[in-house]
């Protein structure tokens, strides 16, 4: 029993009553926790503005059987503009949910805090597609957790030459043994592939894709991520 610091970001929130509320929040060096915020529902609660979903915020909690409440809070970042956007705010409840759903409680998740808080940033700055950054930290999170294997042959393990994906089997395939229901996978997703895989921190969202680029590489990772995490969220399908 006794109190600590958490920093970290609100993916998600709960009332709990007339005045209080739970959230949910990804904390450096600790990872998913659940935080009781007394009071936090009052227009003059000092805990108001940090305890907000998508807010970065610094947090002083008190320890006591297994829960935490909130004693003081400083807001670090808001990310207010993924409010004031349907396709950002879309998008942004997206990723929080998702990583509600796949990160563990109690596991140090601090690449994942790293990379939602760059795609807040970026889809905030609305320097890309709300959907791209999405994509983006789809396949960042899919190499995080080691469930992306580069795009090379299921059979042959062939990388060179064309490649092909078979959504129902979530696997790549070569021109010599790519299946009958397979697509051909444009050369610009490849080279997002490799852009991802190959960079950290900020520097993943640093390219743009075509629409038509764009689509291909939702309608792979969306199938990817059914088969290989086992996770199929209803905020991604309302926003599609």
């Amino acid at each position: 029993m006794g109190t600590e610091k958490l920093s970290g970001i609100v993916i998600r929130e709960q009332v709990k009553g007339e005045s209080n509320k739970q959230i949910v929040l990804l904390a450096k060096g600790v990872g998913r926790v659940v935080l009781s915020a007394r009071g936090a529902r009052n227009v003059k609660s000092r805990l108001l503005a940090a305890t907000q979903l998508f807010c970065y915020a610094d947090f002083v909690v008190y320890e006591g059987n297994g829960f935490y409440s909130i004693n003081q809070a400083e807001l670090q970042k808001s990310f207010y503009d993924l409010r004031t956007d349907i396709d950002k705010f879309s998008e942004a409840m997206y990723l929080t949910e998702l990583v509600d759903r796949s990160c563990p409680v109690g596991m140090e998740q601090d690449e994942v805090l790293e990379l939602l808080y760059y795609a807040f940033s970026v889809m905030e700055k609305g320097t890309l597609p709300p959907k791209l950054v999405s994509r983006i930290f789809e396949l960042k999170l899919l190499q995080i957790n080691g469930l992306f294997a580069p795009e090379e042959c299921n059979i042959c393990g062939e990388s060179d030459g064309e490649i092909y994906f078979d959504g129902r089997l979530g696997a790549f395939y070569c021109e010599n043994h790519h299946t009958s229901n397979s697509i051909f996978v444009y050369d610009a997703v490849r080279k997002a592939f490799a852009h991802v895989l190959s960079k950290d921190g900020k520097a993943v969202f640093g390219f743009n894709l075509s629409d038509e680029a764009l689509e291909q590489l939702s309608v792979i990772l969306k199938n990817y991520m059914d088969i290989h995490m086992g996770v199929r969220l209803k905020s991604r399908d309302f926003f599609e």
